[in-house]
């Protein structure tokens, strides 16, 4: 494969592929489709200053929606009781699937309600 220098080709390519091209939290199939796939991105499991953040056992792959959604997750992670540490790259998927669902839910009722009802 040719050097790139983006995500989607480069340097995330590898955690894309051990990844299967699907999004840890949702499973959008990035190779469903081109538009799928366009909608890729990766997520660190871990916050800014950690010793582990940039350790590509810790980043996964994320569509754009899951990788952006409960932004202040870990700004709000010693308020919500998590912890990171000793924790296996699973776990914290699992630790934050559940802040990432319900964002997913809150966009889902508003575009039931204001997009779809508006057409």
């Amino acid at each position: 494969m040719p050097a790139f220098t983006d995500s989607l080709r480069g340097y995330a390519f590898e955690t894309m592929r051990r990844d299967g091209f699907k999004c840890r939290y949702c499973g959008l199939d990035g190779t469903a489709s081109f538009d799928s796939w366009l909608a890729f991105s990766w997520d660190h499991l871990l916050p800014k200053g950690h010793p582990n953040r940039d350790n590509p056992k810790y980043i996964v792959a994320a569509c754009n929606f899951c990788n952006t959604a409960d932004n202040r997750y870990f700004d709000l992670a010693a308020k919500r009781g998590l912890s990171f540490d000793g924790l296996s790259p699973e776990e914290l998927v699992e630790q934050r699937k559940p802040f990432v669902e319900a964002t997913r839910v809150s966009y889902r009722d508003f575009w039931e309600k204001y997009v779809v009802s508006s057409t």
